[in-house]
């Protein structure tokens, strides 16, 4: 530990380690374990969780490769050289010309200069072949091979940032964090260090497991902040919430954080607070780069500014007087709310966190947790898709996610879990490096044109006889289409294109990126393997979305109960005696002395007028839970095709009913007419055929002969205190 303090005095210029830095870095470089850190969002360190691998990366004189959530790295974007350390950014929006940046990326790890490599988890997919990059405005393909150019070096230290997203408990699930265990696995890495700000014990015991980490090797940094007021209040609508924190707003000493759930409502938010005479800025994913760093940048330099804004804010967000943080509509989640309201009083000074609960806002977080689950048949007919697909000509498989989602009714980040499933729990194929089908280019002289016309080389023939000539320089090509056609890999023609971008002849715009895999162990092709595979993954479907309402029922309960809010979450997050006494003395319960008055419900019956006026307008019969997602407002790629969605004057018509009791209602209609379509209103393409004859359509199947290989287990909250039903009709 000697070499680590002298490290962090003439490297960072700190004195001292704080919180559990010290003894995360004695696990990592004296005991040579791996080591899981949870600091809560606001818990204030001298270089925070960061120097927990920094340190170690110093120390060990050789490399880590840092795995991050966001393709963003506040402290290092630009890469920064503290003397013999240089640090990197891999990813898509790295600023570097992509060429140059993975030549200098490959230079770099396999001479051993570059120390510390930021690189998102996707990036685990590009094993062989070629990878998409990046090109300032434009995208290209060029020789790749990141897992390949890995298994080549010593990784001495693998950190995982948000390690919380691996966990299929969690809210945050992304299938790619499980392959980062795989890869760790696979690699042999010595080390590694799992970081994260908001973990309940289910989920901390998901991570250790995946990553062999001992319970030793978890180090927990209580989330109960003594400064902050978490409050609690009812509205009816969103006026009501505005004449509530007008007040607030106006005498507020610091910077305030207003959060909603759509972008719709944080310009909405932002033009209410104008007429009242304040001032704000907007923040969601749905604004273009430079606004979002702009009004990053302002809020950051604010000593009172308000900003408006979606949960894509806050990430990288290190202010420390934020005084106000407000949720004007419901959270998702607890991990959610913790992790928001952690931004207020990083300098210690009372802060305020004021949650409202308002009953028409909860069906909007109940339709995001129902659009994830598709309908048990369209499952059926994907798996049957990837099951009989032909592989191309260098034997792999390749499919357009956002072509299947239309085709299938199942979301793009829905497929992509299921492709997860196929590949991590099932073992059937393995993601590889993605490629793109279409490609759009145009000369960028005459001259330079003339270059590309002349170019006799095989492939560069082939190319020419398939392309399609737009103008006088410009031409477009579908690559698959041509290399089925030609009996020359698809890889090949991309390369060309590439090469031809790359000695400045062309320009290029490829679209349509289609992801590919390799084939492990065949799928089942025959019906009932097909059928059992997919009840085995809809089941699971089923009990994430039974999870994802769970949360959002705890996220009621912890705000109605007759309890400490702060104890409360400290409780959830397993710090039972956090809080001295279990009394803040601060949050709303502590000044009432009671409990939150709030009961929302649903209807159990569905009006058979408005359920006729549904299937009038829609004439889907095949899919009782499509009907029901129109009637209640959750969106799919069928509705949205058909001009069933958002702007449908029925779509969302009957959101005040029980989601379950809508599908039961529709899947009565559906039966009466043996589940066939009423008109040809929707055209599936052919592979729509799978015999649908013993699918159960009200969601729960039987159970299956299918191997149960890497299976549910049931539902897991934060605490062992699950939510009420009492409170809930609606669900």
């Amino acid at each position: 530990m000697e070499q680590a303090y002298k490290v962090l005095r003439e490297t960072f210029g700190f004195d001292s380690f704080r919180l559990s830095q010290e003894a995360v870095i004695s696990r990592l470089l004296v005991d040579n374990e791996n080591a899981l850190v949870l600091y809560p969002t606001g818990a204030r360190s001298a270089g925070g969780k960061s120097l927990t691998y920094q340190v170690p990366a110093l120390c060990l004189d050789v490399r880590l490769v840092h795995l991050y959530y966001r393709v963003m790295v506040v402290d290092f974007q630009e890469g920064v050289d503290f003397g013999y350390i240089t640090f990197d950014i891999f990813d898509e929006r790295s600023s570097r010309p992509p060429v140059s940046t993975w030549t200098f990326v490959k230079r770099e790890v396999s001479t051993g200069s570059m120390k510390l490599l930021y690189v998102a988890p996707e990036r685990l997919n590009n094993e062989v072949g070629h990878h998409i990059c990046y090109r300032r405005q434009n995208y290209t393909e060029v020789p790749s091979g990141f897992v390949e150019m890995m298994r080549r070096v010593k990784i001495s230290l693998l950190a995982v940032d948000e390690s919380h997203c691996i966990s299929q408990w969690g809210a945050s699930f992304r299938p790619e964090y499980l392959k980062i265990a795989r890869f760790a696995e696979e690699l042999a890495v010595e080390r590694v260090l799992c970081l994260t700000a908001t973990a309940t014990q289910s989920v901390a015991d998901d991570i250790c497991r995946n990553f062999f980490i001992y319970p030793e090797g978890v180090f927990r940094t209580p989330v109960y902040r003594p400064n902050l007021a978490l409050k609690v209040e009812v509205a009816n609508n969103m006026q009501e919430k505005i004449n509530k924190i007008l007040p607030l707003l106006k005498s507020r000493t610091g910077p305030a954080i207003l959060y909603v759930t759509l972008q719709k409502q944080a310009n909405e938010v932002a033009s209410l607070l104008l007429a009242h005479g304040l001032e704000s800025w907007v923040y969601h994913a749905g604004l273009p780069n430079e606004d979002r760093e702009r009004v990053q940048t302002n809020f950051m330099e604010s000593e009172k500014g308000i900003v408006c804004a979606t949960i894509a804010f806050g990430m990288g967000i290190d202010k420390a007087n934020i005084r106000q943080v407000y949720h004007l509509y419901l959270p998702k989640t607890l991990e959610n709310y913790s992790q928001e309201v952690g931004r207020a009083g990083r300098d210690g000074l009372p802060s305020d966190c004021v949650m409202f609960l308002s009953g028409p806002d909860i069906p909007t977080l109940e339709g995001f947790a129902r659009g994830e689950t598709c309908s048990e048949k369209d499952l059926q007919l994907w798996i049957q898709e990837v099951a009989m697909k032909t592989p191309t000509l260098d034997g792999t498989l390749e499919f357009n996610v956002y072509e299947q989602s239309r085709t299938y009714d199942i979301r793009p980040t829905v497929l992509g879990i299921c492709y997860a499933q196929l590949e991590l729990d099932y073992n059937h194929i393995r993601a590889i490096t993605p490629c793109y089908s279409m490609y759009e280019f145009t000369g960028t002289t005459t001259q330079n044109w003339q270059k590309v016309m002349t170019d006799n080389t095989p492939v560069a023939m082939s190319i020419k006889r398939y392309w399609t000539v737009k103008s006088n320089m410009s031409a477009s090509i579908d690559v698959v289409t041509a290399a089925q056609h030609s009996n020359t890999e698809r890889s090949a023609l991309a390369k060309k294109i590439s090469d031809w971008e790359f000695e400045g002849l062309i320009t290029t715009k490829p679209s349509q990126v289609r992801n590919r895999y390799l084939v492990l162990e065949p799928l089942p092709k025959d019906p009932e393997g097909i059928k059992n595979l997919a009840n085995l993954m809809y089941q699971r479907m089923l009990a994430r979305e039974d999870e994802a309402i769970q949360k959002i029922k705890q996220v009621i309960d912890f705000a109605t109960d007759d309890e400490c809010l702060a104890t409360a979450l400290a409780s959830y997050f397993g710090d039972v005696d956090a809080v001295p006494g279990g009394l803040c003395g601060f949050c709303t319960f502590c000044l009432s002395g009671s409990a939150v008055e709030f009961h929302p419900t649903a209807d159990s019956v569905a009006n058979p007028a408005q359920i006729r006026a549904i299937l009038n307008a829609c004439h889907v019969r095949d899919d009782p839970r499509l009907l029901a997602r129109m009637a209640f407002g959750i969106t799919s790629p069928r509705l949205t095709a058909n001009k069933w969605s958002t702007y449908h004057p029925l779509f969302g018509s009957m959101v005040s009913v029980d989601f379950s009791v809508l599908v039961q209602a529709f899947d009565v209609e559906c039966k009466k007419v043996n589940y066939q379509n009423a008109e040809p209103a929707y055209s599936p393409p052919k592979k729509r055929t799978y015999s649908q004859a013993n699918t159960s359509y009200n969601g729960r199947s039987s159970g299956s002969s299918y191997s149960q290989r890497g299976g549910y287990g049931g539902n897991r909250g934060g605490s062992n205190k699950r939510a009420r039903g009492s409170y809930y009709r609606r669900y």
